[in-house]
């Protein structure tokens, strides 16, 4: 039997927590964490359980290190990043959340004093290692039905591959990344880092496989080390970036996830260019609708149609729309 790690309980009051955090010397947010995803009602429901005095579960902290410099110790949350960050953002009012509940500025200095002095326990992991670390963030979040697969895998691996997409993503912060589009609860999953590590998989793949099994074998594989790093992020930001500044309507049918899938492979294994291709992507698309409601088995339109909606994350679907889509535009393989 391993020996057992320690985690003693302790009390911190709320002030400290966050004095910690904007002082920069607890933080909220480590590379494996997810992003924040909580919405206004759950944080506002949260926010209600400590004014109304009631405790909540516990928040883990490690030590990431020692400045050797100041001989200040640095913390990161384990777990808890949405608890602390909401109390964050209600005692700095820099979200309007509150619909039935007082902003902490309306609080009286006494509501104030007893908000800040609400002990949370806080179980200190001290000085684990970084895999340890994130193996125990792992098992906390394995018993819940909150993480995403690709939140665990941004949990475990942190290599060459995933980090890969990362940096395609990170090219289109400061621009509106607007294919496909994601929901504001999807982004803050990591859907489109699921996205862009799926399109990555399925290049490497050389073809289309069954949904998103084969990503973690990709992401496990070429964590160490990933020869095409630089190939694939100018190739799949550049063919992103066109397609963003081309003349294709924002509400076509190719800004839908699954054909936009479908394009991007198609596109990228061709080295086509998608200016060159717009008129026949307009054309496919009016035949596809104007065919939707035909007969599938003798109408090729139809059955694309079909396949945008019924299994799209099968390999069946993926193959059959990239058959159909090479067979009547342009973008067939050079």
């Amino acid at each position: 039997m391993a020996k057992q790690i320690q985690a003693q309980p302790d009390k911190k009051t709320i002030s400290d927590l966050i004095g910690k955090i904007q002082r920069s010397e607890l933080i909220l947010q480590p590379e494996f964490q997810r992003g924040f995803v909580w919405t206004p009602e759950h944080m506002e429901n949260f926010i209600k359980t400590i004014l109304d005095g009631y405790p909540f579960p516990e928040i883990y902290i490690s030590q990431k290190g020692i400045d050797l410099e100041t001989l200040s110790t640095q913390n990161v949350v384990v777990d808890g990043q949405q608890r602390l960050t909401t109390i964050k953002r209600y005692i700095e009012g820099t979200h309007s959340f509150e619909k039935n509940i007082p902003k902490f500025s309306s609080l009286s200095n006494p509501e104030k004093t007893d908000f800040l002095n609400y002990d949370v326990t806080v179980r200190d992991l001290k000085d684990v290692s970084p895999e340890t670390m994130i193996e125990i963030f792992h098992r906390i979040n394995s018993t819940k039905f909150t993480l995403t697969a690709i939140e665990i895998n941004n949990a475990i691996y942190d290599g060459q591959f995933i980090k890969c997409a990362k940096e395609i993503l990170k090219i289109f912060e400061d621009i509106e990344f607007k294919v496909p589009i994601f929901s504001e609860s999807e982004l803050t999953r990591m859907a489109d880092l699921h996205f862009v590590l799926l399109i990555m998989s399925t290049i490497e793949e050389g073809g289309y496989f069954p949904s998103d099994n084969e990503v973690e074998r990709y992401i496990a594989s070429f964590n160490n080390e990933y020869d095409n790093f630089e190939t694939m992020k100018e190739k799949i930001s550049k063919t992103i970036l066109d397609i963003n500044n081309s003349s294709l309507e924002s509400d076509s049918m190719w800004f839908r996830k699954s054909n936009y899938f479908t394009m991007l492979c198609e596109l990228l294994w061709s080295n086509k260019n998608i200016n060159d291709l717009v008129v026949d992507l307009n054309e496919f698309e009016k035949n596809v609708m104007a065919n939707k409601r035909e007969n599938k088995n003798n109408n090729p339109y139809a059955l694309y149609y079909a396949n945008m909606y019924a299994g799209t994350n099968s390999r069946n679907a993926r193959v059959r729309r990239a058959e159909i889509l090479k067979e009547f535009t342009g973008i067939a393989n050079s």
